[in-house]
């Protein structure tokens, strides 16, 4: 019982740094992340669970070309997050746990980082985390601003048809049995 309350705790902790971090940044130099930075559109149709998901792109840290719609073909978990965020740090393995279990079923999770300093940074925490999973580059925060959201990490799961099934603003934890569920119905 005790290392349950010392993990919630953690937890807990982890989450609470990642918004003071985020609201610090915001404070002193205008924003920790790019949605910050100027008012937020109305939330476009299509971000919530049970809507289609709108259509996205960014780039790959290998350069190439990331576009949702090419991935109709698995069910794809979108994982926004940050190199200097705590609680994002936290749920990489997790994600690697997802991603190795439910990958030969045409399951994928692709990490989306935020980050304005450029991708070398980012490839060195991927490399230093042994990351296996895609990661793709969103400085301008275009994925966050669809989700409406400045909380990291933000996660959905969306369908082979492309609608969004599973939504998450915050961390997802070991043995996460409602994603669980969702990722195995969407299957």
């Amino acid at each position: 019982m005790r290392k349950t309350a010392t993990l919630l705790m953690l937890v807990l902790l982890l989450i609470a740094a990642c918004r003071r971090r985020e609201q610090s940044a915001t404070s002193t130099r205008g924003s920790a992340q790019p949605p910050a930075k100027k008012a937020a559109p109305a939330a476009p149709a299509g971000t919530e669970v049970g809507s289609m998901m709108p259509e996205y792109s960014a780039t790959f840290l290998d350069g190439s070309k990331f576009e949702l719609a090419t991935k109709r073909d698995r069910v794809v978990l979108l994982n926004l997050w940050a190199t200097w965020c705590g609680p994002c740090r936290a749920e990489i393995p997790e994600l690697q746990v997802l991603h190795a279990k439910y990958g030969p079923k045409g399951f994928e999770v692709i990490g989306v980082s935020v980050d304005e300093g450029g991708a070398d940074g980012v490839k060195q925490f991927v490399d230093e985390l042994k990351m296996t999973y895609p990661v793709a580059l969103d400085p301008e925060a275009k994925l966050a601003s669809l989700f409406q959201t400045s909380w990291l990490p933000t996660s959905v799961l969306v369908d082979r048809t492309g609608k969004i099934v599973w939504k998450r603003f915050g961390i997802i934890t070991p043995d996460d049995a409602e994603l669980t569920a969702a990722i195995e119905k969407a299957l």
